[in-house]
């Protein structure tokens, strides 16, 4: 069908952690075919007892990722939180498909933005989601939630596994996201794969009347490729909920001496800047970046530019950053 055919973004390999030779060859060329995963029949297979697969899960070395399929545990405390969600979503979505009949589902919705590597904040990776290659009915099954969908050629791409489009699997997710999540998420899709115009078109009017599609429209027509990050991508969404003028992204400033900077975000009728955790965007937090980080902002404000910091903990204030901000439009020492 003309399917795409790509690697995925965090497939389980060997590393710290992993119990060396814990999984005899046979196996471990079974699931290094499938991110890691294997069945309780595929290890019979290669060779390992009943008692030997319950010793192995008792003791440890492997672990139990749903009923029947099993990996070698990885040990993922030296990750970020989000990484690790990441990894052991995608390890459920190899187990969810070395269960099923091969070719009756395609990995879709936030499972897929998981596979293209894209960023999962605020959705629910609880469960894996797939979409129904035949057109039997939907639902929640053992755990696993089967959507049904039109499928065409231009939808599906083969990260390891079936899988829908980037851009895609971001108006599927946007369907059943709350909008700041969506957000993110289509920044995200539109700053790595770009916006097929017509395409998006296409999928927003095949998506006219799922629920959730209000929300789909609105997200996607609020997002911007310009948005670097999920930090700035939340903060965008937070500046348009208290109703703060839309800001340019990425507006970049030069002085006498040469190039200032680029900014996150720029308010020009209130010559204001805002910054998102400029500090670790600009070279860490040692005391080089702390003292690259001052000059660029004295520079900034000696071309007239108030300039409002933010840090992911004024997420937890939002009114309060909102009144940061707008103060800053009213200070009297900005240029006119």
């Amino acid at each position: 069908m003309g399917v795409v055919h790509r690697s995925a973004v965090g497939r389980p390999r060997n590393g710290p952690g992993r119990h060396a030779g814990e999984v005899n060859p046979k196996l471990r060329i079974i699931a290094g075919r499938q991110g890691g995963v294997f069945s309780r029949r595929q290890a019979m297979a290669s060779g390992y007892t009943p008692r030997q697969i319950v010793d192995r899960l008792d003791d440890g070395r492997w672990e139990r990722i749903r009923r029947g399929q099993y990996a070698e545990r990885l040990d993922t405390s030296a990750l970020p939180h989000w990484e690790k969600q990441r990894t052991a979503h995608i390890r459920a979505i190899h187990a969810v498909l070395n269960s099923l009949r091969d070719g009756s589902v395609v990995v879709s919705h936030q499972s897929a933005l998981a596979l293209h590597g894209l960023p999962l904040w605020g959705l629910d990776l609880a469960r894996v989601h797939v979409t129904r290659v035949s057109d039997r009915s939907g639902g929640l099954v053992a755990g696993v939630v089967h959507h049904l969908g039109r499928l065409s050629p231009a939808d599906l791409v083969h990260v390891d596994v079936p899988a829908t489009t980037a851009l895609r699997a971001m108006v599927e997710t946007a369907c059943t996201a709350p909008f700041k999540a969506a957000v993110v998420s289509a920044d995200a899709v539109l700053r790595a794969h770009g916006s097929d115009e017509e395409n998006l078109r296409r999928l927003m009017q095949e998506f006219e009347f799922w629920p959730g599609s209000p929300t789909a429209r609105a997200a996607v027509g609020f997002a911007d490729p310009l948005s670097e990050s999920v930090g700035e991508s939340r903060l965008r969404v937070l500046m348009h909920q208290f109703d703060l003028p839309r800001p340019i992204l990425q507006a970049e400033f030069a002085d006498a001496d040469g190039f200032v900077g680029r900014v996150d975000f720029y308010f020009p009728s209130y010559n204001t800047v805002v910054e998102f955790d400029g500090l670790l965007k600009y070279g860490g937090v040692g005391s080089e970046a702390l003292v690259r980080e001052k000059h660029r902002e004295d520079r900034l404000r000696a071309l007239g530019l108030e300039v409002v910091r933010s840090t992911w903990s004024d997420f937890d204030r939002p009114a309060h950053l909102a009144d940061r901000i707008r103060q800053a439009f009213t200070r009297p020492n900005r240029a006119a």
